[in-house]
């Protein structure tokens, strides 16, 4: 049978047209019904911790008001099955530091939450979105894989650069708000792209508002086609799909990385396994 006439690689797993990923900010104990929420809905988030701000009483901080911060006994596991991402030792104005105390910053959070977490901990988030040129230097000498920035773009990943990365929406954007802009998107067969949603846990707290939670972010669940994923997860099936080597005579595709690659061959989905070879003829009838 003759090879395929047209090779297409997804954007995202599975041939899913839009991914939706989040990203919340400072460790406090309102992320618990955060987590528990999308645990619930299957959604993901990536999370920004402030080791320094975090508790070391080897106990849960108990529930209190106003906004405490997490206790680091309890990040490991609340954490699992999402990510856990730097947000600095202690949440300073990055750029009145010297370049010095800005590695320090980010190298000390890193070490810290990589000994809570037991994974490498390889994304970021800038403290009150505060960056510059030679902040993004530092971090890319850092090996940093990715910078979430508090700037919004209809297009935002991949990124033009990773280190200045935007999002969609903050969760409480109005006019139109989140889950009407997920609708936008969501009902144009032809989209296709990321939906990125950023905020704090104490914002539901300060606000009084915890109906807000289901309100924003049940509405962008469930959905079929869309691939539910942390931000390193994004930055990861990037990097194995643009490994991804289509043999000259289109009849195979072989897969360098770690991670299974999903290849449309003229409409039918294939999957590529890691390190191997796949003929397409036999997926193609």
């Amino acid at each position: 049978m003759s090879a395929p006439s047209r090779i297409e690689i997804p954007l995202f797993p599975n041939g899913k047209r839009i991914a939706v990923t989040t990203s919340f900010d400072d460790g406090h104990i309102h992320d618990r019904r955060i987590v528990a929420a999308f645990n619930e809905w299957g959604l993901k988030g990536t999370f920004n911790l402030c080791s320094g701000s975090l508790g070391r009483r080897g106990t849960p901080t108990p529930d209190a008001e106003g906004n405490p911060n997490l206790d680091a006994c309890e990040v490991a596991a609340l954490y699992r099955g999402h990510e856990v991402a730097i947000h600095t030792v202690s949440h300073p104005w990055l750029n009145l530091l010297s370049p010095t105390d800005i590695a320090r910053e980010v190298l000390e959070d890193r070490q810290a939450l990589e000994d809570l977490v037991g994974y490498p901990v390889r994304g970021m988030a800038y403290p009150f979105g505060v960056y510059n040129e030679q902040i993004i230097e530092i971090l890319r000498a850092l090996g940093i894989v990715y910078c979430r920035t508090v700037e919004n773009a209809p297009n935002c990943f991949p990124p033009r650069n990773p280190l200045a990365w935007q999002t969609t929406a903050h969760q409480y954007a109005e006019n139109p708000t989140v889950p009407e802009q997920f609708k936008n998107l969501y009902d144009n067969p032809r989209a296709t792209g990321l939906f990125y949603v950023w905020g704090h846990g104490f914002e539901f707290n300060n606000k009084n508002d915890w109906q807000g939670l289901e309100r924003i972010y049940k509405p962008i669940s469930g959905k079929p086609d869309v691939w539910y994923c942390t931000n390193i997860e994004l930055f990861d099936y990037e990097a194995a799909r643009s490994r991804l080597v289509i043999g000259a005579n289109r009849a195979m595709a072989f897969n360098p990385s770690a991670l299974t690659v999903s290849v449309s061959a003229d409409g039918k989905l294939v999957d590529i396994p890691p390190g191997q070879t796949v003929q397409f003829h036999p997926a193609i009838h």
